[in-house]
């Protein structure tokens, strides 16, 4: 699949909630903003359950209150296989 770079202006409050979840999710701004775009544009895209929801939320404040405590996705990664 072909791919093209594009630069885009966000409001700051918009792009917070960018990097908040790209940082606890082990991402980066373009999976975070593609995801975005086809949620909006109606492709199918991974639902979390209300587990992995609330693991979400609880990760997104405790890396608000401790930046700190965001782990690298290479130490993160591994782990996360080995669940499944």
């Amino acid at each position: 699949m072909a791919v093209r770079k594009v630069a885009i202006t966000l409001p700051e409050e918009l792009y917070e909630l960018v990097e908040r979840a790209r940082v606890v999710e082990h991402r980066s701004r373009s999976e975070v903003i593609q995801e975005a775009l086809r949620t909006h544009f109606g492709e199918a895209v991974y639902r979390p359950s209300e587990a992995e929801r609330a693991a979400l939320i609880a990760g997104l404040e405790e890396a608000h209150v401790d930046p700190t405590s965001v782990r690298e996705w290479s130490d993160v990664r591994p782990q996360l296989r080995a669940r499944r």
